[in-house]
């Protein structure tokens, strides 16, 4: 199971959401007292009622004006402190879940990509929608009801205990006894609820794969295969789900049982204590009462309890991904390049990913003069797109250097390499927003004249003008209103107005029909040598227009010149295009 090994590490996941809680102090402790002040009206109001109830048997009902007049104050603060507690403890919860959302954004966008390889997407959204809304369970329901249950059980107990020690003895074991039902089988509870969650990560896995990959299945003819898979795994869920009903029924009904039988004996101990005078007659049912009191705050607590294992799971994979590492370090003393163009230069460079025992780059070596455009051409492999992974540090080099203005890229901040460097990748993801919004990703201040004027060099604004709302006009998820070539032109366009002077285009006219593509190439002629610029491509078309062409073989640059320099004084370079002749270019890596 993918999903089981994110709480591997995770030890006393509760415990570790406790800073979150405390971020807030004033609101934390204004959530205590509301369920402080709650429970103890809770236990007041039945032991005035049952005081005017012993009082009035027993002759002795000479405050009972005053008693009546306690027990309605007593209800109306225990209405009142009911409405405050349920609205400033959800309040609380639901602003602490906004944060825990955050920060796993934050924790998967630092350890992109190479923590998150083999990490289901639908696992993931699981992590972030339906396991940190279990969380609200332990904040909004567990810290206030724990701390008033405790302190009202054991005000109830002292107060039993001046009227009767005995008593107080008697409710001493009761209450260790309910408390040790969910002690004992929280283990149990811990494994089950891991257990469930990671059951319920496969489940929306494997439905996200289904739902994504549809229209692949039903080519393949396939999708009553897939629907069988998940099938299978709702059912390993439904057999977690049953496991874990059976735990949490044996906790209560084993609370249930030692609460009544306890309450039994706690009636029998004191009447006769009652009948032998060491407790006075109208204290009797106050005594009752005040056990109850003490035991139905643990109660509430094992009720909570049985559900502690299917919060934990999930605090424990949602702070997993929050608690991410780097996937590369950020630089102690961050350094920043002069240029306002600057260099781009790949040097000796090695590199293998993780689990690969063979160098996907072998001593690569490659320099990009300021505004100079370069086309990386090889057959499928040759280590194409690790070059433009490792110049925006998704990976650091094994050996060797990525300098951007002759500062290696790992002596400059993230944030300022991101900005520095713009990718439009072969796989172009658009988020279901309008089409602007799109564009604008990257630089939300952007106006909407340069939105425009972006589009208009890549040849986007005509087609966007013809959509019934524009620039308006939403992209779908993952772009899916749009056609293939619209996608990729908004892609450019997109990095174009990040204003990075380093652009990287990996494959980024593949899906253009030559006429779209020789359009965009001869409007961008107007931005050449403004950016430095690395070009991954297999069309001839788009190889002929750079400045240089870099033929790489096996991790390294075997060939480089303009393109009739190499067709003509490269084999290797030749033969490449023989192997393509006929079909759309070259192969991309």
């Amino acid at each position: 199971m993918t999903t089981a090994t994110t709480t591997d590490s995770i030890e006393r996941p509760l415990w570790k959401l406790l800073p979150y809680m405390a971020s807030r102090p004033v609101v934390f402790g204004l959530v205590i007292v509301s369920g402080l002040l709650y429970y103890a009206t809770v236990a007041v109001l039945p032991a005035l009622t049952a005081y005017a109830v012993g009082t009035l048997v027993t002759e002795q009902g000479g405050a009972a004006g005053a008693l009546l007049v306690g027990i309605g104050f007593a209800v109306a603060v225990a209405g009142i402190a009911q409405l405050w507690q349920t609205s400033i403890a959800h309040d609380w919860a639901y602003r602490l879940l906004k944060d825990l959302r955050v920060r796993i954004v934050e924790g998967i966008a630092r350890a992109t990509p190479g923590r998150l390889l083999g990490r289901r997407t639908g696992d993931l959204a699981e992590i972030a929608k339906n396991d940190v809304g279990a969380t609200e369970m332990f904040f909004a329901h567990t810290a206030a009801d724990y701390v008033g249950a405790t302190l009202v059980s054991i005000g109830a107990l002292v107060t039993v205990a001046v009227l009767n020690p005995l008593c107080a003895l008697v409710m001493a074991v009761l209450m260790v006894l309910v408390a040790a039902v969910p002690a004992a089988l929280a283990r149990k509870a811990g494994q089950q609820g891991a257990r469930l969650r990671a059951t319920r990560g496969d489940v929306a896995g494997e439905t996200t794969d289904v739902i994504q990959g549809i229209r692949e299945l039903a080519l393949a003819r396939r999708g009553a295969d897939y629907v069988e898979r998940v099938l299978a795994r709702g059912e390993e869920l439904a057999g977690a789900h049953r496991r874990y009903a059976r735990r949490a029924g044996v906790e209560l009904v084993s609370t249930e049982l030692l609460l009544g039988l306890g309450l039994l004996v706690l009636a029998a101990v004191a009447g006769s204590q009652a009948v032998a005078g060491a407790l006075a007659l109208p204290w009797l049912p106050v005594v009752i009462v005040l056990g109850t009191s003490a035991l139905a705050p643990l109660a509430t607590v094992s009720a909570t309890a049985r559900t502690l294992g299917d919060v934990r799971a999930a605090a424990a994979r949602v702070l997993a991904i929050i608690g991410y590492p780097a996937h590369v370090a950020e630089p102690a003393t961050p350094r920043r390049f002069s240029a306002d163009v600057p260099t781009v230069e790949i040097d000796n460079v090695r590199f293998s990913y993780p689990g690969h025992a063979e160098d996907v780059l072998r001593g690569l070596s490659l320099r990009i003069a300021r505004g100079e455009t370069v086309a990386l051409v090889g057959r499928s492999g040759a280590g194409k797109s690790t070059c433009a992974h490792l110049l925006l540090r998704f990976w650091d080099t094994t050996a060797g250097a990525v300098r951007i203005g002759g500062v290696d890229v790992r002596d400059i901040a993230t944030d300022n390499l991101r900005r520095t460097v713009s990718l439009v990748p072969q796989d172009i993801y658009l988020f279901d927003d309008t089409i602007a919004g799109n564009i604008r990703l990257g630089r939300p201040e952007a106006t909407e004249a340069e939105i425009e004027s972006v589009a208009r060099i890549v040849g986007a604004h005509a087609f966007i003008s013809a959509l019934p709302d524009g620039y308006d006009t939403r992209c779908g998820e993952r772009g899916a209103q749009l056609s293939g070539g619209q996608r990729q032109r908004i892609a450019i366009a997109r990095a174009l107005l990040t204003q990075a002077p380093v652009l990287v285009l990996d494959e980024a006219v593949s899906s253009l029909d030559n006429d779209s593509e020789r359009a965009l190439h001869e409007s961008m002629e107007a931005l050449r040598g403004t950016r430095t610029t690395l070009v991954i491509a297999h069309r001839l078309s788009t190889i002929r227009r750079a400045d240089r062409v870099a033929l790489l073989d096996r991790g390294v640059v075997v060939a480089e010149g303009t393109h009739d320099d190499l067709a003509t004084g490269s084999s290797a370079y030749r033969l490449l295009l023989a192997d393509q002749h006929g079909s759309a270019g070259i192969d991309p890596g």
